[in-house]
């Protein structure tokens, strides 16, 4: 498994498609922060403005275009921009009244603009690790969306599904969705490859993972998570010197390599807790620890909880939000 995939692997992700609107201009929409969600758009025709609070300049978008807003920064979307905005609540209070949450009409009857919206939801400390180096703003160019392959094709398909009442279309909903954030990752890891300063200076997984050399050890850890690793076995792995390779990784992670495998380890450890099949000495040689009491202690300093209470609390957590 690559690295990207096994991080992805980890992440308790939701998503949802939340409304698609069918705009004529003049129209405009204040979407407030969302804390605890990233959403996203996607114009499927027309144009219009976006305007990200802290961000001064507007971002024009075109048909095909997709952004993402990691953190859940407040922002407008709107036609022109001396267009007023009507608050997102009203909206979907009025798509409520009228019976068409899912294709709400709204505008002066002008040029016609449609957006699919949605938000990706993310439940664990991998997720948090992995969001939190990238921008307030992950703009997929509709031209752009070339360079992934199906990106382009996949969000015609959920434009499409987002106003479909046919059998199966809420699973397909969801799982579109669930590949849409991974091909937004995807296109978002080539634009760093582009540009250097995409992730703003900030080390990340995902900025290490464009590294050639970097993502390689990466790549040799998430395979050999129990093996005794050094930064002097890392570094030969990539026909890399010792000094070369700690500074590289570091600059580009944002975390030292052996903190990096402490961290990795844990969140391999965490989720084979979850599972809860196998003992706490199986666990703790999977991940590269000779013992059980050794692997809970570096359990417990880096999480902060034992392991075997964090399996109580996890599993009990996740059966609570489960249909009886």
């Amino acid at each position: 498994m690559d690295v990207l995939s096994g991080v992805l692997s980890m992440i308790r992700l939701l998503s949802a498609l939340s409304f698609c609107p069918e705009l004529s201009a003049p129209w405009g929409i204040k979407v407030p922060a969302q804390g605890d969600r990233a959403p996203f758009w996607v114009l499927s025709h027309g144009s219009c403005y976006l305007e990200v609070d802290g961000r001064k300049t507007p971002v024009p978008l075109v048909g095909g275009d997709l952004i993402m807003l990691p953190h859940g920064t407040a922002h407008t979307l709107r036609d022109q921009l001396q267009t007023p905005a009507v608050p997102l609540d009203q909206l979907m209070r009025e798509g409520r009244a009228n019976g068409e949450t899912q294709a709400l009409r709204y505008g002066g009857g002008g040029g016609k603009s449609a957006l699919v919206s949605g938000y990706f939801k993310f439940n664990n400390r991998t997720a948090s690790q992995l969001i939190a180096p990238l921008p307030p703003l992950i703009h997929i160019h509709a031209e752009g969306g070339q360079s992934v392959p199906w990106l382009e094709t996949m969000l015609r398909f959920l434009a499409s599904e987002s106003t479909s009442n046919d059998p199966g279309t809420q699973i397909i909903r969801a799982r579109l969705t669930d590949v849409l954030f991974i091909q937004t990752l995807r296109a978002f890891l080539a634009q760093i490859g582009e540009d250097e300063h995409t992730c703003e200076e900030k080390g990340s997984i995902l900025r290490a993972l464009t590294d050639p050399q970097i993502g390689k050890a990466l790549a040799v850890i998430h395979q050999q998570t129990n093996h005794p690793w050094t930064v002097a076995g890392l570094a030969e792995r990539v026909n890399m010197s010792r000094t070369g390779f700690a500074v590289r990784f570091s600059k580009l992670a944002g975390v030292t390599p052996l903190d990096y495998l402490t961290k990795w380890r844990m969140e391999k450890a965490g989720d084979l807790l979850l599972q809860g099949e196998e003992s706490l000495d199986t666990i703790a040689h999977r991940v590269g620890y000779e013992s059980g009491a050794a692997f809970s202690k570096a359990f417990k300093r880096e999480m902060g909880i034992l392991p075997g209470l964090y399996r109580k609390e996890q599993v009990g957590s996740i059966n609570s939000i489960l249909p009886r």
